[in-house]
């Protein structure tokens, strides 16, 4: 079974070479929602982090499966990190304006407008808001 719940540290090397590995690990392989929320977990369990660049592999690994776009969505509105509101903002580009009847530019404004939100996320989310209405989606 998949599971990053060892994963404490964003900043011990060890740690982000078996992260790492285990991401790389999925690859060619069938992943069910378990595992999307296990890698979608760690941006919102480490906010302020990137894990020195680990965590785009996870950005990457997700982007190459069907079917992590719903749990994404949950992701933001449970906890909107810097993370998964620029993968909102990356599906936006690819042309994907919802995801089960969720309009990802509602989902955009509601971050920038959400007092729950930490500020640097709310003012990430109004730039991206921002640049997607200049590219003629509303």
């Amino acid at each position: 079974m998949f599971d990053l719940s060892w994963f404490s540290s964003p900043h011990d090397e060890a740690q982000l070479r078996k992260l790492d590995e285990a991401i790389g690990g999925l690859t060619g392989k069938a992943v069910a929602a378990a595992e999307f929320n296990q890698l979608l977990g760690v941006f919102e369990r480490f906010p302020d982090d990137d894990g020195y660049g680990v965590f785009w592999s996870i950005v990457h690994c997700l982007e190459a499966f069907d079917g992590y776009e719903p749990l994404l969505v949950k992701s933001v509105n449970r906890k909107p990190v810097e993370f998964n509101v620029l993968m909102v903002n990356r599906l936006l580009n690819a042309g994907v304006l919802e995801v089960d009847n969720q309009s990802l530019m509602a989902l955009l404004k509601s971050v920038a407008t959400s007092s729950e939100a930490r500020p640097e996320v709310r003012k990430s989310a109004a730039r991206l808001l921002e640049y997607q209405k200049g590219h003629g989606r509303e």
